[in-house]
């Protein structure tokens, strides 16, 4: 007697492998990725991972189940409920990983595993936790429910019968991600005023995860009710859109990567300077020893600072001890990742909005105001300025602005005057501004 020896199915295996050589190219993309949110790429790259192996486990199914399915049916059903829940545990870790993703893009200080712990802690109760749980209780319940898998349909047909308790319990953890995702994504854009390229990649992320979870729910709950067995394609769209969250995230510009909120340092001992918030001081001295102390100050004691100085960023470490602190070098020639260019006025003005608008307690040092003044023109740095001032009484930062008076003339001092407060230097002497005298040359006609 002649056995026939049954094919595997071809469309499901070149739909796995398809999905697979895309999770490689993703993890190749995430691994050459340039950043310094480490934290945010390991846990993007988990998440890339688990499923992964999500896939593997379906290609390995797929291959098995068809020999087994036409010797002993009670066998075959079993090993696919058990795929079925291993599988499903590594979506809902996928959904884990994702979500602690998705928090480090929303805290941009979270940028490594101890400041992550450090949230949980000082942030305690908070959306995160209850996320993780309703995933957490989703696994549970995976692997206490029993699944059916009536045969007949089967092996002809997969039909999967699921208990309410497994389609309420996945059902909310389903539910927990399109509302935990989009609400620190879109709570973020806002926090920040993010401009439009910004935006178009956070809606992306969106878009990506949110999909993943709809594609999911679909392909892996909704269509085996019916007997439908949609994996093939699924793998393929699951994966596609866990790509468009890559392509979100590839490296990003300077103000995204380099303008981390941190302080410096927390001291316990009382500030030297306390000066009010939500205000922009113009600090009178024709080196900005005494801005550089009071920007200091301030950043060892808890405040979130970003330093513009027209000295080289090394320099100003070294000189002021400042490791954490985000530096940007105001040059025009400079070519290093961390400089800006003095013109347009508005690369600084995006630089500053951006970091108070993600920070706490924001303290900004603007260290060339003369600099910025020469490479524009002053109506242009003052409309800087009236803008800058705006967001810092918004977001009650602080913005210091060092400035030799010398280099003002009486009219332009006075409109400066009339934006910001002055601060004089103990031990100095009242400087006035510059005063500019017209003088008129009599030109004596000829006959």
């Amino acid at each position: 007697m002649t056995g026939t020896v049954s094919e595997p199915p071809i469309v499901p295996i070149l739909g796995a492998a398809t999905a697979l050589f895309l999770s490689i190219l993703i993890v190749s993309a995430i691994g050459r990725q340039a950043t310094k949110k480490s934290f945010q790429k390991r846990a993007f790259l988990v998440s890339v991972l688990l499923l992964i192996s999500a896939i593997v486990l379906n290609i390995l199914l797929t291959i098995f189940l068809q020999p087994s399915a036409g010797s002993d049916l009670a066998a075959a059903a079993s090993l696919l409920i058990l795929s079925k829940k291993v599988q499903g545990t590594f979506d809902l870790l996928f959904s884990v990983t994702i979500g602690m993703f998705v928090l480090a893009t929303a805290k941009p200080e979270i940028d490594s595993r101890k400041a992550f712990l450090a949230h949980l802690r000082e942030e305690f109760p908070n959306p995160f936790l209850f996320y993780v749980f309703v995933q957490a209780l989703a696994i549970i319940v995976v692997w206490i429910t029993q699944l059916n898998v009536p045969t007949p349909p089967f092996p002809t047909v997969t039909k999967i019968e699921f208990p309410l308790t497994f389609l309420f319990t996945t059902g909310l953890a389903w539910l927990t991600i399109m509302v935990y995702v989009p609400f620190m994504l879109l709570s973020y854009l806002r926090r920040i005023h993010a401009r439009p390229a910004v935006r178009r990649d956070t809606y992306m992320i969106i878009l990506g995860v949110c999909g993943y979870a709809v594609a999911e729910f679909v392909v892996e709950i909704a269509l085996p009710l019916f007997a439908i067995d949609g994996r093939a394609p699924g793998f393929v769209l699951e994966m596609a859109l866990v790509g468009l969250v890559a392509y979100a995230v590839r490296e990003r510009g300077f103000l995204e990567d380099l303008l981390v909120p941190q302080a410096e340092a927390e001291l316990t001992t009382a500030p030297t300077y306390d000066i009010k918030r939500g205000l922009t001081y113009l600090v009178l001295e024709q080196s900005p020893e005494h801005s550089f102390e009071i920007f200091r100050d301030f950043v060892t004691h808890g405040a979130q600072g970003l330093c513009i100085t027209r000295k080289a960023p090394k320099v100003v470490m070294e000189q002021y001890g400042l490791e954490k602190t985000p530096i940007l070098w105001l040059s025009r020639v400079a070519t290093q990742k961390n400089s800006i260019r003095p013109s347009p006025p508005e690369n600084v003005a995006l630089a500053v909005e951006h970091f108070i608008g993600v920070g706490r307690e924001s303290v900004v040092l603007l260290d060339g105001l003369e600099y910025l003044i020469a490479h524009n023109d002053f109506q242009s740095v003052l409309a800087l300025l009236h803008d800058l001032n705006e967001n810092v009484s918004l977001s009650d930062s602080i913005l210091l602005i060092p400035a030799d008076s010398n280099a003002l003339n009486e009219k332009e001092y006075a409109l400066l005057r009339r934006e910001v407060e002055i601060i004089q230097p103990p031990g100095t002497t009242k400087v006035s501004p510059r005063v500019e005298l017209e003088v008129t040359k009599a030109v004596k006609k000829g006959r």
